[in-house]
């Protein structure tokens, strides 16, 4: 009974989009990252860049699944660069992040990187481009974590061409020491897409996606249990493109499968498997984009994904309560101004209706970005 549930839902919404329009992708969150040029650079050029975001993120929930809270702050990321060789850069800099409301800063946090260039690869260790950047879907990656927990340090391999665009990191959240009062903390990914066509106004891919979480350690004394989550997301995504002069200047569609699974030593949910379907439709106009989204999942859960597509509750009234199916239908009505190079202002209206709970919940942003150099020397030896 509850199979059939789940996929009769799954047809219904998409029975009721083919009717609506033959349209349908991932979050746009391109205001809110910059793309590293993979490319040689001068040796020896020097550069100071600034990365500044300003947010404000009310979440109006009242479900017993997740909280309802506002997220009202700064981040300002001022770092230096500086290229050692034309595939080789070091990057030193620091996070002030500021919430409104809270005396002194929240957090102040250096940040450091090595990187290095080859080919169509990028090596990095230290601070990395993280967040958003990695572009996973929002189940395996809340878009709140933007602001919530910026930095992300480790190792991680970027490698872009013709042929695969692919992204995989480890962030080591948490070394311990002997006799630590703590446990280690680890969470790797993988992003990648797989061009399948591209030609004329339309493009295909193929998406593979996926996160791990461990947390215990060898040298552990906490007498905790270890935790070891694994999940994992295959999909498609269609592209059609039909001018910036257009009313419709392009439509998206992603569909995803997706998997959780709990390889723990000691089991501490009431589950250890899970799947779920998640289909997007982005519908990107002259005057801002229409993402309509489907999401069902069974016993799904996930250390950093959003919180609404869980079955395991984070809110604090309501700890272990367990949803086991979970049923969303989001309405994303998204809008980024870019008032100059590099600077911009996204505004977001994210209404979203509970088909378990039967009920109307929102959420909405407004959001202030820049990210560019200040000074670049053109120094060349």
């Amino acid at each position: 009974m509850v199979r059939m549930k789940f996929w009769g839902n799954i047809w219904l919404f998409l029975y009721t989009i083919i009717l609506s329009h033959p349209v349908l992708g991932q979050l746009d969150n391109q205001a809110f990252y910059s793309e590293t040029p993979q490319d040689s650079i001068v040796k020896n050029r020097f550069s100071v860049h600034l990365d500044l975001t300003s947010f404000l993120k009310n979440n109006e929930y009242f479900t017993k699944i997740t909280d309802g809270y506002t997220l009202f702050g700064t981040h300002l990321i001022p770092s230096v660069r500086y290229q050692i060789h034309p595939k080789f850069r070091l990057e030193a800099g620091a996070l002030f992040w500021k919430n409104f409301g809270e005396n002194g800063f929240h957090q102040i946090e250096p940040l450091f990187t090595a990187r290095f260039h080859f080919q169509s690869n990028q090596l990095l260790m230290g601070t990395l481009d993280g967040g958003l950047a990695h572009q996973l879907i929002e189940p395996l990656f809340d878009f709140e974590n933007q602001f919530q927990r910026r930095l992300e340090n480790g190792f991680q391999w970027k490698h872009k061409s013709p042929f695969l665009t692919l992204d995989t990191w480890v962030d080591w959240r948490n070394m311990i020491f002997d006799y630590s009062q703590s446990q280690e903390q680890i969470v790797g990914g993988l992003q990648s897409e797989i061009p399948i066509y591209t030609g004329g106004k339309s493009a295909q891919s193929l998406q593979i996606q996926g996160t791990a979480y461990h947390q215990g350690g060898q040298i552990d004394t906490t007498g905790l249990p270890l935790t070891t989550w694994f999940n994992g997301a295959i999909g498609a995504k269609s592209t059609w493109k039909f001018g910036t002069t257009n009313a419709i200047k392009s439509i998206d569609f992603q569909g995803f499968y997706l998997l959780f699974a709990d390889h723990s030593n000691t089991h501490q949910l009431p589950f250890t498997m899970g799947k779920s379907v998640y289909l997007n439709l982005a519908i990107q106009t002259r005057w801002l984009t229409l993402m309509p989204s489907f999401w069902s999942g069974e016993n799904f859960t996930t250390y950093q994904g959003g919180k609404l597509y869980r079955s395991l509750s984070s809110s604090i009234n309501h700890p272990g309560l367990i949803e086991k199916n979970r049923t969303l239908i989001i309405f994303r009505l998204l809008r980024d101004f870019e008032i100059a190079p590099n600077l911009y202002i996204s505004a977001r209206l994210e209404p979203y209706y509970d088909l378990s709970n039967k009920m109307w919940e929102f959420s909405h942003g407004l959001f202030f970005t820049y990210r560019g150099n200040l000074f670049t020397s053109n120094n060349q030896h």
